[in-house]
This record gives structure tokens, sequence and C-alpha cells, in this order.
């Protein structure tokens, strides 16, 4: 009894001391700290009783000089003006804690990446939140007055984190009372930028040397990704399986396939639809053959330019090898599958894919997805001209000129190599050029068996028609013709009110435009060479920097090509077209930023062109339509393709035949495939893959009797009912017209050009004398022998290395030269600053930004049709969800910039904006008179395993995490 009384007794003191202890505490600060003469009369009993103590608190013996951190942190709490206040009175640091809110401080600190506040980090982890909030700001500063540090980046890295919340950012008013510290963090921020470049191209460069010397040797074995393979891909059905015995050859492509499948490097030149797809089986099937009777393993590679061809060749070498070997088939335009697509290709025997896939894979940095040269022994690159420049192929072959293992075997195939020249001679170097960079020193092509290609090939009949424009006195022309003034009122106007002043540099602050653009040139008669003096025009005003004056000259420009794109449109198409055609192009330029002066204008061409439009037919578009019915009536299972320049005309004559002709005569448009967010696109002329495919299935199959298209089906598409190819007001190279040509496959042919200009019956038939010429250049080549060529092409692949050499050292040098620069990243149309230089880097060929606070410089126009969760769950690599638009208040026109810059894109669960480098421009930071560059010039090519360039990097393992912050 007495044990729990006096234990109830002990409980009651203690209780009772704590609530003592907090009376005194309380009497204490309102007594003393809260009260003049309380500080006054406790300072001095401290310095009576306790000197030692007084002296720190008044700093006495505190050192600065050998700490710039202190010294700096105090420069800015005990500035000079506080030297005259009263000791006793509210100071400037004394304002400073009262301000501070440690709690908030902390949730900052810890969403904070950068080392530089790891000492204020630590002080929060044995931190009492539960003292006054006075006293906890007084505990947090007291410990920074006396942190020994030798560097100013913690002081930096409190600005940042008192930034972050308006709570704390009263206290930055407070210790920075000019207002300045925004200036200062920005300039901090582009240091530790440039910075951070220099160290990640320095890890960089480590990292190429590292993946130079862990490159294997030997190809990785199928056997080791079996996991990989898909049941619902594994091989064809069996109704569309042909037993590998089965392909026989004819005996012009024996002749075609005899240097290659002895393990020459070969280029096959043989004309469309002569069947170089089952030469390429063939060879691929031999030298898997041949490698398994060696004891090597083997994989073949099939590179295709355009995405149709990646299903149709998959299926032919399925068709013909799914029995014996793994077929599997990639582009870019298809969404990540489940499984590794690296670990699917190294599962198979014979892959079939896009170029610039297997660029991205054998330049990547991450495990996962690196593919390494020696993971093949054979490349086969159908449509190999494409060759040339910067092209995905080309690259491929200089990476594969600068690996020192293995070299896969080299066989490329076309039915045109890229000539340009009307010289023989001249031609013939450009043969050996393009064998050069394939690496091939043997030319194949068909000469002792050319009367049995000639049995099975059938050359479509050429044939032009020149068609007469619209009549001064039609329709037609008066709807042209005020569509042409509307375009000289707009031009005018631009003129005057602001070409001439930028051109004076008057509201550029020194930055002219330079050049002869005040002259207006004419539209009526001359649609493309005015299309081609906006062009230069828009990229002139486009590099003018420093303020936004150009922004409004920039919309005008895209109103007048709209305009222009019109009166194309009328003189092919019914009225009704070309109007629609305006209506979709002019609310997508005004869903960015009206100009008021062109609203005006369109509005009142609107109101004068409606009151004319009628069902009218230009003489144009009569001959197409008496074309394709007569080639009904001939053949009722015959298939046209109609070839067109634009997007947009393809969609709109793909709506005009299906209209005007019967219900068997069905038709329908293909298109380039396009992932980007679809109102983001000019006009709203897009395809997906699955739509695309769909389509030429349908044509395949006879839904469809007539597509129309661009230039994504010139190559390669194999529908052997097409009779009939139209070239509608459109000519091209000779390589163009050989390759459209050759979708005409049925013997009887025909190939017409209907045009309405005379230029482009003559560029036709110069590309019609250059495919002659270059027939007699490969019967030269034949006739001087193959060690003629031999010697010729090793010469050439002498100087091909020696320019490679060159200008990878031309590159380097002005990489180093450059290595110091950081450039600010800027809307091409406003020049409103988006990000700095270094904050860019590629996945693949995707530029994005991953700095945070990016998304406070931009607007997001997110899809409608994408649920949030419906992205969160997904698990896809890569994809986008919407546009990424610029959004900056522009005063000098009182609207806003919504400039679409990009999408948004999910990289590994990742959100990030991916920018159109094209929508950029790039100004040098601390050098505002410099004019504005573009993408092309901060870009460094290269031939090496990693793409070297002056700040613009892959994503690396090292920055992955520094990545993530852009999710948060």
């Amino acid at each position: 009894m007495q044990t729990k009384r006096r234990e109830k007794i002990a409980k009651l003191k203690a209780d009772l001391a704590g609530k003592l202890e907090s009376y005194v505490e309380h009497a204490v600060m309102v007594a003393l700290f809260y009260n003049e003469d309380g500080v006054k009369a406790i300072d001095e009993l401290l310095k009576e009783y306790n000197n030692q103590l007084w002296e720190i608190v008044h700093m006495k013996n505190y050192t600065v000089e050998s700490f710039p951190f202190r010294k700096l942190l105090f420069e800015k709490l005990f500035p000079p003006t506080e030297e005259d206040r009263d000791p006793y009175d509210q100071q400037l640091l004394d304002r400073f804690c009262a301000a501070l809110q440690c709690t908030q401080l902390e949730k900052n600190a810890a969403r904070y990446t950068e080392n530089d506040v790891k000492p204020i980090k630590d002080r929060f982890n044995n931190f009492d939140f539960s003292l006054p909030l006075r006293w906890q700001a007084c505990n947090l500063v007291r410990h920074l007055f006396f942190l020994s540090l030798t560097s100013t980046e913690l002081f930096w890295g409190l600005v940042e984190l008192l930034n972050a919340d308006p709570h704390n950012r009263a206290a930055l008013c407070i210790m920075f009372p000019e207002s300045n510290w925004e200036e200062e963090l920005a300039k901090l921020r582009d240091e530790r930028a440039l910075q951070r470049e220099k160290e990640l191209s320095r890890h960089n460069n480590a990292t190429r040397e590292v993946a130079a010397l862990v490159d294997p040797k030997e190809m990785r074995s199928q056997y080791d990704y079996m996991h990989a393979r898909s049941a619902a891909t594994t091989r064809a059905t069996e109704d569309n399986i042909i037993d590998v015995q089965a392909l026989q050859l004819r005996s012009y492509q024996e002749e075609l396939v005899k240097d290659a499948i002895i393990g020459d490097n070969t280029l096959i030149v043989a004309p469309t639809g002569s069947g170089k797809t089952p030469v390429a089986v063939h060879i691929a099937m031999k030298h898997l053959e041949a490698r398994e009777q060696s004891g090597k393993r083997g994989r073949v590679i099939m590179l295709v330019p355009r995405v149709p061809l990646v299903k149709q060749q998959k299926d032919r070498f399925n068709q013909f090898l799914g029995t014996k070997y793994y077929v599997e088939g990639f582009h870019g335009a298809e969404a990540a599958r489940n499984s590794s697509r690296r670990d699917t290709i190294l599962a198979s025997d014979v892959i079939v894919i896009t170029p610039q896939i297997f660029v991205n894979m054998l330049r990547s940095v991450r495990e996962c997805e690196r593919l390494f040269i020696a993971d093949f022994s054979l490349l086969i690159f159908d449509e190999a001209h494409h060759a040339v420049k910067d092209h995905a192929y080309a690259v491929i072959m200089r990476l594969i000129k600068k690996y020192d293992g293995p070299r896969p075997q080299i066989v490329g195939l076309t039915a045109s190599p890229r000539v340009t020249a009307d010289s023989r001679e001249v031609m013939y170097n450009e043969v050996v050029q393009l064998l050069a960079r394939l690496e091939c020193t043997k030319i194949s092509t068909v000469h002792r068996t050319i009367l049995d290609l000639e049995k099975f090939v059938s050359k479509p009949d050429d044939e032009i028609k020149e068609v007469n424009k619209p009549g001064e006195k039609t329709v037609e022309y008066e709807f042209i013709s005020r569509v042409a003034t509307t375009v000289m009122n707009i031009h005018e106007r631009l003129n005057s009110q602001y070409l001439e002043s930028l051109a004076k540099g008057v509201s550029t602050s020194g930055h002219k435009l330079e050049g002869n653009w005040l002259k207006f040139p004419g539209v009526l008669s001359k649609t493309v060479t005015y299309y081609i003096f906006l062009t230069g025009l828009e990229e002139q005003l486009r590099n003018i920097g420093r303020n936004s004056a150009k922004f409004i000259p920039l919309l005008t420009v895209l109103y007048l090509k709209a305009l222009v794109n019109v009166i194309e449109m009328a003189e092919v198409l019914p009225m009704t077209y070309a109007y629609s055609h305006l209506e979709t192009e002019i609310k997508d330029i005004e869903r960015t930023s009206p100009v008021d002066f062109c609203v005006e204008f369109v509005k009142n061409l609107r109101d004068r062109i409606e009151l004319m439009l009628e069902e009218n037919r230009p003489a144009i578009c009569k001959e197409l339509l008496d074309e394709i019915k007569s080639q009904f009536v001939k053949n009722v299972d015959s298939r046209v393709i109609v070839f067109v320049e634009e997007r947009g005309m393809a969609v709109k004559l793909a709506d005009f035949i299906d209209k005007n002709t019967s219900d068997e005569i069905a038709a329908a448009y293909v298109l380039g495939t396009n992932k980007s967010y679809r109102k983001g696109t000019r006009g709203g002329y897009t395809q997906t893959n699955a739509e695309q495919q769909a389509n030429i299935a349908g044509f395949r199959e006879g839904r469809f009797k007539v597509m129309v298209a661009t230039s994504v089906i010139e190559e390669g598409l194999d529908v052997k009912e097409c009779n009939l190819i139209i070239k509608y007001n459109c000519s091209g190279s000779t390589v163009q017209n050989m390759q459209r040509r050759g979708r005409a496959r049925a013997q009887g042919s025909r190939s017409i050009l209907l045009v309405l200009d005379s230029r482009k019956s003559d560029q036709e038939y110069r590309a019609l004398q250059n495919e002659k010429l270059l027939r007699h250049v490969l019967e030269m080549i034949r006739e001087n022998g193959e060690k003629n060529l031999e010697d010729r092409v090793k010469r050439e692949q002498e100087n091909q290395l020696q320019e490679m050499e060159r200008l990878e050292k031309e590159e380097e040098e002005k990489r180093i030269n450059l290595s110091n620069n950081l450039f600010n990243v800027v809307c091409s149309i406003c020049n409103h600053v988006k990000f700095v230089s270094a904050s860019l880097r590629f996945v693949g060929t995707n530029a994005v930004c991953v700095e945070p606070n990016v998304w406070n410089n931009i607007s997001l126009d997110v899809s409608e049709s994408i649920k949030y969760k419906r992205i969160i769950k997904s698990n896809c690599s890569l994809d986008t969800f919407g546009a990424v638009k610029c959004g900056f208040f522009v005063r000098d026109s009182n609207s806003r910039c919504l400039h679409i810059l990009g999408k948004i894109y999910r990289f590994g669960g990742v959100y990030l904006p991916q920018f159109d480098v094209k929508q950029l421009q790039f100004q040098f930071v601390g050098n505002l008179d410099e004019p504005l560059k573009s993408f092309a010039f901060v870009f460094l090519k290269s031939s090496y395993l990693f793409e070297k360039r002056r700040f613009i990097l892959k994503i690396l393992d090292l920055s992955i995490k520094f990545v993530t912050l852009c999710s948060q």
C-alpha cells in the first residue's frame, strides 16, 4: 500500500516538475526574449558569470575568412546596414528566423536530390519539431553558422529550398531585400547544368571506352533466349508454309545470287517485279545452312526502309523458311511487346526490321537493349540505294567499318542505284560510291539469262498527259484568284508592319533580318517558287533572337503557306475540297495563336468564296476519273495506285475518287505512320500503323481497288494485280520514277503522269533518260570486268575512310572548342526560354528534357481519349500521351503562344517532355547578341559506336536517377 502511494507521489512530482519547467520556459520566453529589457538583463548576467558562453553567443571568436560558406551567410544575415541598429532590437537575423518554417523546409529538403544540402538533411534527422517554431529556426540557423565548409554550395542549396514554397519564400525576401536571389539562382542552375554536362560527358566517354572493350567478338546463341520466342508468332500457319525445298529460283534469279551464296559482299540490281524477295530468302537460307555445316551460329537481319515492308517481308520469309527457322519482325511504329525486343531478336534466326531501331540498339548503353555487330552474320539491305548521307543504312555501315571484330556478310538489293547525274562517267562513279559505302566489291545483274527475265517481268508503258490549268473565265480560276489576292494583301501587310523594321534591326536589338525578303515574288503562276520563298523567310525569322518581334511574322508565314496549299489543291480538286482544306489548315493555325489582321483577311475570303462553291471538276480531275474507270472496264480485277506529294491531298483525293466512281471501285489512302499527338499534326492528316496495314491488306484482297498514297509505298509494296500507276501532278527523281512504276506488276501495266506544269513533264522525261543511261552504265561495269570494279571500289573505300576520319577530326575539334558553352533552349516562334541545353537527352532518336522545372515552362494538352489510370498501369517502355505546347504569353500580340513543341512521353515509368528539335532554337547563355542557332548547329554527327554530341547526351545509367525527377 505504501509502495503504491510512493509511486503515485513520485508521478505527481514528475508531472509537476514538467509543468513547472514548461511554465518557467514560457515565463523566460515572454519576460526575456520577447522583451528588450529582459534580453539586456540576461545578457549582462551571462557576461558576468559565464564570459566564455557570452563570447560564443556574441560570436566574438567567429572566423569567416577561411570558410566561404560562413562568410556568405554572415554577409547576408549581418549586413552593414544592421550595425547602426539597436543590438537588442529586432535584427535582420531575428526577422529571418521569425519567417523561417523548418517543418516545410524539411519536406523540401527530402525532395531535393543535390548533395549540397546534405548538412541540412543530416541536421533534420535528429531535429525536435515539437519545439516552438522560433526555437526550431534559431536551432537550425545557429547550426549553419558553425559549419566549416570551404564552398558556398550549401548556401545556394538553402536558397533553393527556401524558394520551393511560399512560406519560406518570405524568409528569402528578408535575406535578399533587393529581391535578386532569382537571378543568382538562375545563374547557379546554369553553372550546375554545365558542370553536370561535363561530368556526364566524361562518363559517356568512359562508357564508350568500356563498351568498346567489352564488345563481344562472338555471336550470342539463340538457345540462351528461347524464352523470348512467342507462341503467337512462332512460324506461320501450316497452310501458309511452303517447304524450304519448294523454293525454286528462276534461271535469272540463280544468276543474281551466285556471288552472294558463296559469301561475297554483293549488290544485287534487278528490276522491280523480278522477285528480289525470293532471292533474299534463298541467300539467307544458304547462309544459315552453310553456318550450320561449319559448326558456327548464324543470324540474318533484313533491313527495310518502310514500315509496311516489315510485315510483308516477314511473311515471305516465314512462308519459305518457317518450318526450319524462327522469323521475327519489328518497326518503330508498333507498340512495345511484353518481352525484351533485344531478347526476341537474339532468339531469332531471321529478323526483318526498320533500320533506325537497329541503329538505336547498336548504340544503346542499356544492357537490356544492346545489340552488337557480332550478333549477326548476314545483313541484307532492301532498297539499298538509301545508303547515302545520314540515312540509317549509311550509319549502320559506318558502325560496321569502325568495328574491329568479325564483320557480317553484306548483301544489298535494289532496282535503282541512286544516281543524280546526266553524265555516264559521273553516274559510273556514283554506282562505285554506293558499292564502297556498302563494302560490296561485287555487283550482280541479269545478263546471261536476260531473255528469261523478260518472260516474267513486264515493264509498264510510260505515258505523260499534260492537262490545261483552269482557264481565266472559269469558276475555278476565280476561286484561285481570290485566294491569291488574299495572299498578296497579307504579304503586303507583313512587309509594311513587320519585315521592314526587322530588316533594319529596329525591333530586334541589333538582330537584322538578313537577305532580300521584302520583295513579293508573286503567287498566282509561281506557287512552288513562292512556297520556297516562304520557307526561306521562315528559317530566317526563326534565327532572330533577343525578343518576340518575330512572333507575329512567323505566324503570318504559316497563314500564307496554308493559302498557297489551297491554291495548289484547287487546281487539281473540286473547290469544295480546297475550301475544306482551308478550314482545316486555318483552324489548326488559329488553335496555336491567331493573328488579328490575318483572321480578318481570311474571314473576308471565306465570305466571298463560300457563295461560289459548287461541284466543279477541274480538267485534271476528269482525266483521272476517266483513266480509272476505263481501266476497270478493261479488267474488273484491276488495282490502281495514285501517287501524290502531300498527305492532305492523299486524304482528299481518295474521298473524291470513292464518291465519284461505282461502288465496286472503292478507294482508300495510305500515309506514313505517325505516333504523334493527332490533334497536334498540321492539318490533322495522320494514320496509325493499324489503319495503314488494314488499308494495304484491303487493297491486296480487293476490298479497295484504288489506293491513293504518298511516297510511303513507292518502294517494295507487292500487289501482283496492280496494273495502273497514276502520278497525279507529281514527278520525281530517276529512283522514284523506277520505284513507282515498279508497283505495277501485272502484264500490260501502264504508268501515267497526269500533270498541269510542263516543268514536271520535263522532269519526268529526264528521269526516263537517266534510267536508260543507268542501264548502259551497269553494262559498262560488267564489260570492264570484276577486277576493274574491285580496284575502283577499294580506292573509293580508302577515299571514304579518309573523309570519314577528317569529318570526325573536325567534329572533335568543334566539340572541344564549344565544350564549355551552354545554350538556352527556346521556342522557335516566341523565343521563350524552356530549359538549358545540358538538360537535353536522347532516348533512341527522341529528344527529351530531364530538368524537373521544365514542366513550369510548358503547356500540356493531354489527349482526351487517355485516362490517367490507364497511363499509370501501362507497362510500355516508351509511349506518347499528348502534346507539349509553348504556353508563353506574348505581350506584343496580347496572346499566348501555343506553338506545338513535341509530345509527352513515358519512358520506363517516367514522364518526360519530348521535343521536336525543329521547333526549338538554341541561344548562347551569356551572349544574347549572337543569333539563334538551329539544332543542326548544336548536333554533332559521328560514326562512333556511341554518339558524340557537344552537350546532348544519351540517357546513361548514371543519369537515370536524375531523370526520374521529372515524374515527381
